[in-house]
C-alpha cells in the first residue's frame, strides 16, 4: 500500500508539474491544513487520471518507437537530454508545435521517457484525443516522405543555388513574418504599454490577395488609400496598415494588437513597414548581444531532413526566435516552412483560426491552435510534392528583402 501511494504521489506531481510550471497555464494549488471530503474525492480523481494518462502516452510511444523503425535516419549522436532539451522552447502556438515535432524524433532516437514526458505535456494543452490524432498524421506524413527521400534530398541540396522568391511571393512572406511577430507578440512597450522610442515606421509592403483582420479605427467617412495610409502613419508602429474594404475600393486602418494578415482572392493589404532599433533588449532588461545556441542548431541539424517534422519545427523556432527579438533567425526558419509548403498555407496558419476557418472571428486560443495545426497538416497530407511549393520559386539564388 505504501508503495502505491507513493506511486499515486509522484503521478499527482508529474500532473501538476507538467499542467501549471511548465505551461504556465495556472498557479498551483494553494496547502489546505484541513481538506475536506470533497478536496480528497478531488485530489483521488486528479491520481487517477494522471495515472491513465501515463499508461497512454507510454503505449502510444512504444507504438511510435515501433513504427518509426527504420523509417528515419538521424545520423546524430546526440543524447536524450539534449535531444530534449537543446530545442528552444516557445509558449503557445511555437510550444505544441515544437512538442509535436520532437516526439516522434524522441520516440526514433529510443529517448522513450522523454518523447513520453513530451507528451504528457500535450495532453495538456492539446487533450488526449488531437495529440493522438495529430501525431498520427505526422507519422503518415514521415512514411510518405520516406518513400521520396531522394526526391527530397535533391530538392534540398541544390536549394541555395536553384531557388529564389518571385517578388509577389516576397511580399505574400512579409505577410507570414507580420504574422509571426504577432503570434511572438514582438513590440517594445513600456510600462503604459507604448511601444520604445527605436521604432520606426517607413514605407509600406503592398501585398495582393490579401486581408487584414483586426481592430479597424473609428472612421468619420470612407478613405481612400492615401487618406487611409496618412491616418496610419500618424498612429505609428500602433498601426498595422490598410486593408480594402470589400469592393467598395475604400480602405480601413487597422490597429496592430491581434492583427493578422491572411489569404483573401478578391482584396489587398499595405503592412506598415515598421523596424526596431539594432539594439535589443529582453523584456527583464538583459541585453541580448547574439542569437546563436549551439544546442538548438544540433536538434535543428538532427530534424532538417525530416518531412513534416522539419516544417513544425521550423515554424515553431520562427515563432520563438521572434519572441525574443531573434529577427534574423526567425525569418531565415520561417523561408525554410515556406518552402515545404507555400507562403499562402503558411499565411493561413499564422492567421490563427480567422485564417484557417473562412475569417470567422472570435474562437479561443487552444481552438486557434488547434485548427491553424490541423490546416497546415491536413495542406501538407494533400500536397503532391511535401517538399516545396512549386509555383512560388524561380531558378537563381534564394533572396529575401
Amino acid at each position: 500500500m505504501t508503495k502505491r501511494n507513493s506511486k499515486l504521489k509522484w503521478l499527482l506531481l508529474i500532473h501538476l508539474l507538467l499542467s501549471d510550471v511548465v505551461f504556465g497555464r495556472a498557479p498551483l494549488p494553494q496547502s489546505n491544513p484541513r481538506p475536506s471530503v470533497t478536496s480528497v474525492s478531488q485530489t483521488e480523481q486528479v491520481e487517477s487520471q494522471a495515472e491513465d494518462d501515463l499508461a497512454v502516452a507510454h503505449q502510444l510511444v512504444l507504438n511510435l518507437s515501433a513504427s518509426l523503425q527504420g523509417q528515419l535516419d538521424l545520423q546524430s549522436n546526440a543524447s536524450c537530454a539534449e535531444l530534449s532539451n537543446g530545442g528552444r522552447r516557445g509558449k503557445g502556438f511555437s510550444q505544441e508545435l515544437l512538442g509535436l515535432a520532437m516526439v516522434p524524433v524522441l520516440a526514433s532516437a529510443g529517448c522513450l521517457f522523454e518523447a513520453q514526458t513530451l507528451v504528457m505535456q500535450l495532453y495538456v494543452v492539446l487533450g488526449q484525443k488531437d495529440t493522438h490524432e495529430f501525431l498520427q498524421d505526422i507519422l503518415e506524413l514521415i512514411k510518405r516522405g520516406k518513400e521520396r527521400d531522394s526526391a527530397h534530398m535533391a530538392h534540398h541540396s541544390g536549394f541555395h543555388t536553384a531557388s529564389m522568391l518571385n517578388s509577389e511571393s516576397q511580399r505574400h512572406l512579409q505577410a507570414v513574418i507580420f504574422n509571426i511577430h504577432q503570434l511572438a507578440e514582438v513590440g517594445e512597450k513600456d510600462d503604459k504599454g507604448k511601444v520604445g522610442p527605436r521604432v520606426q515606421c517607413n514605407g509600406w509592403v503592398r501585398v495582393k490577395g490579401t486581408l487584414f483582420l483586426g481592430q479597424a479605427v473609428e472612421q468619420s467617412k470612407p478613405l481612400c488609400l492615401e487618406e487611409a495610409q496618412q491616418a496610419c502613419g500618424s498612429l505609428g508602429f500602433q498601426c498595422a496598415g490598410v486593408t480594402q474594404d470589400g469592393d467598395s475600393g475604400y480602405f480601413r486602418v487597422i490597429l496592430r494588437p491581434g492583427s493578422r494578415v491572411v489569404p483573401s482572392s478578391n482584396s489587398e493589404s499595405w503592412i506598415q513597414n515598421c523596424k526596431l532599433g539594432t539594439v535589443r533588449w529582453r523584456r527583464n532588461g538583459i541585453p541580448q548581444h547574439h542569437c546563436v545556441n549551439e544546442k538548438e542548431e544540433r536538434v535543428y541539424t538532427v530534424v532538417e531532413w525530416i518531412p513534416a517534422v522539419s516544417t513544425l519545427y521550423n515554424l515553431g523556432t520562427a515563432v520563438y526566435y521572434a519572441s525574443v527579438s531573434c529577427y534574423d533567425t526567425a525569418k531565415e526558419r520561417a523561408i525554410f516552412s515556406t518552402v515545404d509548403l507555400g507562403t499562402d498555407a503558411l499565411m493561413a496558419v499564422t492567421g490563427g483560426t480567422a485564417g484557417v476557418a473562412g475569417y470567422a472571428l472570435g474562437a479561443g486560443l487552444k481552438t486557434g491552435v488547434k485548427a491553424g495545426i490541423k490546416y497546415l497538416l491536413n495542406t501538407m497530407k494533400e500536397e503532391d510534392d511535401l517538399v516545396m511549393n512549386q509555383n512560388s520559386w524561380e531558378d537563381g539564388t534564394l533572396t529575401v528583402q
